[in-house]
Protein backbone atom coordinates (compact mmCIF):
# COMPACT_ATOMS: atom_id res chain seq x y z
CA UNK A 1 0.00 0.00 0.00
CA UNK A 2 2.90 2.35 0.70
CA UNK A 3 4.20 1.98 -2.87
CA UNK A 4 0.72 2.71 -4.24
CA UNK A 5 0.47 5.87 -2.17
CA UNK A 6 3.87 7.01 -3.41
CA UNK A 7 2.90 6.46 -7.02
CA UNK A 8 -0.43 8.27 -6.56
CA UNK A 9 1.34 11.19 -4.87
CA UNK A 10 3.91 11.31 -7.64
CA UNK A 11 1.20 11.28 -10.30
CA UNK A 12 -0.65 14.02 -8.42
CA UNK A 13 2.45 16.22 -8.25
CA UNK A 14 3.10 15.65 -11.97
CA UNK A 15 -0.52 16.51 -12.81
CA UNK A 16 -0.45 19.68 -10.73
CA UNK A 17 2.83 20.79 -12.32
CA UNK A 18 1.49 20.03 -15.80
CA UNK A 19 -1.69 21.97 -15.15
CA UNK A 20 0.28 24.95 -13.87
CA UNK A 21 2.60 24.87 -16.88
CA UNK A 22 -0.32 24.70 -19.34
CA UNK A 23 -2.17 27.56 -17.65
CA UNK A 24 1.00 29.68 -17.75
CA UNK A 25 1.40 28.91 -21.46
CA UNK A 26 -2.26 29.77 -22.07
CA UNK A 27 -1.73 33.18 -20.46
CA UNK A 28 1.33 33.73 -22.65
CA UNK A 29 -0.73 32.83 -25.73
CA UNK A 30 -3.45 35.29 -24.70
CA UNK A 31 -0.82 38.00 -24.26
CA UNK A 32 0.57 37.26 -27.71
CA UNK A 33 -2.93 37.39 -29.20
CA UNK A 34 -3.45 40.81 -27.64
CA UNK A 35 -0.09 41.96 -28.96
CA UNK A 36 -1.06 40.90 -32.50
CA UNK A 37 -4.47 42.62 -32.19
CA UNK A 38 -2.65 45.85 -31.27
CA UNK A 39 -0.38 45.39 -34.28
CA UNK A 40 -3.41 44.83 -36.49
CA UNK A 41 -4.97 48.06 -35.21
CA UNK A 42 -1.72 49.92 -35.84
CA UNK A 43 -1.45 48.56 -39.39
CA UNK A 44 -5.09 49.37 -40.06
CA UNK A 45 -4.55 52.91 -38.77
CA UNK A 46 -1.75 53.35 -41.30
CA UNK A 47 -3.84 51.95 -44.14
CA UNK A 48 -1.91 48.67 -44.47
CA UNK A 49 -4.95 46.43 -44.73
CA UNK A 50 -3.15 43.29 -45.90
CA UNK A 51 -0.69 43.55 -43.00
CA UNK A 52 -3.58 44.17 -40.58
CA UNK A 53 -5.35 41.04 -41.86
CA UNK A 54 -2.24 38.92 -41.37
CA UNK A 55 -1.86 40.29 -37.83
CA UNK A 56 -5.52 39.42 -37.08
CA UNK A 57 -4.89 35.89 -38.37
CA UNK A 58 -1.92 35.57 -36.02
CA UNK A 59 -4.05 36.87 -33.13
CA UNK A 60 -6.72 34.28 -33.92
CA UNK A 61 -4.06 31.57 -34.03
CA UNK A 62 -2.81 32.57 -30.58
CA UNK A 63 -6.40 32.76 -29.25
CA UNK A 64 -6.96 29.21 -30.47
CA UNK A 65 -3.75 28.05 -28.82
CA UNK A 66 -4.77 29.68 -25.54
CA UNK A 67 -8.15 27.98 -25.73
CA UNK A 68 -6.64 24.55 -26.42
CA UNK A 69 -4.10 24.94 -23.61
CA UNK A 70 -6.82 26.04 -21.19
CA UNK A 71 -9.02 23.08 -22.13
CA UNK A 72 -6.10 20.66 -21.66
CA UNK A 73 -5.27 22.26 -18.30
CA UNK A 74 -8.89 21.72 -17.24
CA UNK A 75 -8.68 18.04 -18.24
CA UNK A 76 -5.54 17.68 -16.16
CA UNK A 77 -7.32 19.42 -13.25
CA UNK A 78 -10.02 16.72 -13.38
CA UNK A 79 -7.35 14.02 -13.34
CA UNK A 80 -5.65 15.72 -10.38
CA UNK A 81 -8.96 15.87 -8.51
CA UNK A 82 -9.45 12.13 -9.06
CA UNK A 83 -5.91 11.49 -7.82
CA UNK A 84 -6.56 13.64 -4.75
CA UNK A 85 -9.71 11.65 -4.02
CA UNK A 86 -7.84 8.36 -4.44
CA UNK A 87 -5.10 9.58 -2.13
CA UNK A 88 -7.64 10.72 0.46
CA UNK A 89 -9.39 7.35 0.28
CA UNK A 90 -6.08 5.53 0.67
CA UNK A 91 -5.12 7.72 3.63
CA UNK A 92 -8.49 7.19 5.31
CA UNK A 93 -7.99 3.43 5.12
CA UNK A 94 -4.67 3.59 6.90
CA UNK A 95 -5.47 5.83 9.82
CA UNK A 96 -8.50 7.22 11.58
CA UNK A 97 -9.10 10.93 11.93
CA UNK A 98 -7.70 12.36 15.16
CA UNK A 99 -11.04 12.61 16.95
CA UNK A 100 -12.44 9.23 15.89
CA UNK A 101 -10.46 7.28 18.48
CA UNK A 102 -11.51 9.52 21.35
CA UNK A 103 -15.12 9.30 20.20
CA UNK A 104 -14.97 5.51 20.00
CA UNK A 105 -13.32 5.24 23.40
CA UNK A 106 -15.91 7.57 24.95
CA UNK A 107 -18.76 5.54 23.51
CA UNK A 108 -17.15 2.34 24.73
CA UNK A 109 -16.89 3.85 28.24
CA UNK A 110 -20.59 4.76 28.14
CA UNK A 111 -21.50 1.22 27.12
CA UNK A 112 -19.41 -0.20 29.95
CA UNK A 113 -21.00 2.19 32.45
CA UNK A 114 -24.47 1.21 31.23
CA UNK A 115 -23.64 -2.48 31.60
CA UNK A 116 -22.21 -1.93 35.11
CA UNK A 117 -25.35 -0.03 36.10
CA UNK A 118 -27.53 -2.87 34.83
CA UNK A 119 -25.46 -5.38 36.85
CA UNK A 120 -25.72 -3.17 39.99
CA UNK A 121 -29.47 -2.89 39.60
CA UNK A 122 -29.82 -6.63 39.13
CA UNK A 123 -27.72 -7.26 42.26
CA UNK A 124 -29.68 -4.68 44.28
CA UNK A 125 -32.92 -6.30 43.15
CA UNK A 126 -31.65 -9.73 44.24
CA UNK A 127 -30.55 -8.41 47.65
CA UNK A 128 -33.79 -6.55 48.34
CA UNK A 129 -36.03 -9.43 47.30
CA UNK A 130 -37.17 -11.60 50.26
CA UNK A 131 -35.46 -14.93 50.47
CA UNK A 132 -37.72 -17.93 50.18
CA UNK A 133 -38.09 -19.87 53.46
CA UNK A 134 -35.82 -22.79 53.60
Amino acid sequence: MDETMRSVRSALVDAMAGEHRLRRQAVQEQQEAERWRQRAALAEGRGLLDLAEQARERAAKHDGGAHRLGRRAQEIRFQADRLRAALAATNSLERAPPHARSLESRLAELEIERELERIRQAKTTQLSAPEPNA
